[in-house]
């Protein structure tokens, strides 16, 4: 069995549909990148770490099939609501996942109470478009800190010895909702030094790049789930050659960067 790759993938409702604004360099990154992987060999299953999933004292991993659509969003055209993403679970992945996570003693939990919220089926519908590889939201917490997840990754990357997995977080590297409307030219210095780093991060091959960028650049890019989505990642892929597939921007405040991680040795 094998890791196949890790994606790094927008989030934006402007993914789903006409807000005066379509991102059609991401789309057709995403969309290339899915006939790609399918390509190459199938997959049992698709991990997704969508920052818009958090739980508190521990991971939440779900379970059920097929996974509940949430549109977790309000005041969008008619037209959002009626995409429709609903995949199967993957019951025994996720059971061997808790399984690997209890081993080092993270603290994880099964549950049926969540599904597919748009932070991960707005990426999903460009990637795999027929929603027939079977899908396991992961969340992210908090108060658990960034080394926990890289420990989950780890165990992700365990889990890839029984099985052909796609692990894929999602979110945007400067996320700054609160400069919207503000007719800004771009986003502040700060931030966009913030984001170099890390597709500088990704071209080398350097986590640790990315990870010790200095505090102000991080607080001004204001990463979507501070950077626990990636760190998850980072855990299931420690070794890897990155592509960057298209780099977008929407309103000054948010960007759109698609990455794939190829595994590489150890």
């Amino acid at each position: 069995m094998a890791l196949l790759g890790g994606i790094y993938a927008p989030n934006t409702p402007t993914l789903i549909g006409d807000l005066g604004i379509r991102h059609e360099a991401t789309e057709r990154a995403l969309k290339d990148l899915g006939q790609r992987l399918q390509d190459l060999s199938s997959i049992d299953a698709i991990l997704v770490i969508s920052p818009h999933f958090v739980t508190g004292r521990g991971f939440g991993l779900v379970n059920s099939s097929p996974l509940r659509q949430i549109f977790d969003f309000t005041g969008f055209p008619s037209a959002f609501y009626h995409v429709h993403y609903s995949p199967p679970g993957a019951p025994e992945v996720v059971q061997t996942l808790e399984q690997l996570a209890r081993q080092v003693d993270v603290p994880i939990a099964v549950t049926d109470q969540w599904g597919l919220d748009h932070g991960a089926w707005a990426p999903l519908h460009h990637l795999f478009p027929a929603a027939k590889i079977p899908v396991v939201p992961i969340s992210i917490c908090p108060e658990l800190g960034p080394a926990v997840h890289e420990t989950l990754g780890h165990q992700i990357h365990q889990l890839a010895e029984k099985f052909h997995l796609l692990v894929i977080a999602t979110g945007s590297l400067i996320h700054r909702l609160d400069l919207w409307n503000q007719d800004l030219v771009s986003y502040p210095e700060d931030a966009r030094q913030y984001l170099r780093t890390a597709k500088e991060a990704f071209m080398q091959g350097q986590w640790e790049l990315l990870w010790n960028a200095p505090i102000s650049w991080r607080e001004h890019a204001a990463p979507e789930g501070g950077e626990l989505p990636l760190r998850i990642l980072a855990g299931a892929i420690p070794s890897f050659r990155a592509e960057i597939l298209a780099e977008e921007e929407e309103f000054s405040a948010v960007s759109l960067t698609t990455v794939f991680f190829q595994p590489t040795g150890e």
